[in-house]
């Protein structure tokens, strides 16, 4: 029972980097730019949901356990 989280790995990892860089082109449509945002902020999304996803893989919760 200690594994239900696992199949929520993928989709937290790819809804978090499509997220970013969603965000990321609206703001570069936004300010005129070329597509820097929109990179930047996929690769941080994509970070985000790596961190995420060994958080809930290791067994914590963000918040909670060690540092």
């Amino acid at each position: 029972m200690k594994n239900v989280c696992l199949p929520q790995v993928g989709t937290i990892v790819t809804s978090m980097a499509i997220t970013g860089f969603a965000l990321g082109y609206v703001l570069d449509r936004f300010f005129g730019t070329a597509p820097i945002l929109a990179a930047a902020l996929g690769a941080l999304g994509y970070l985000g949901g790596m961190v995420k996803a060994h958080q809930l893989l290791a067994g914590r919760r963000a918040g909670y356990g060690k540092s």
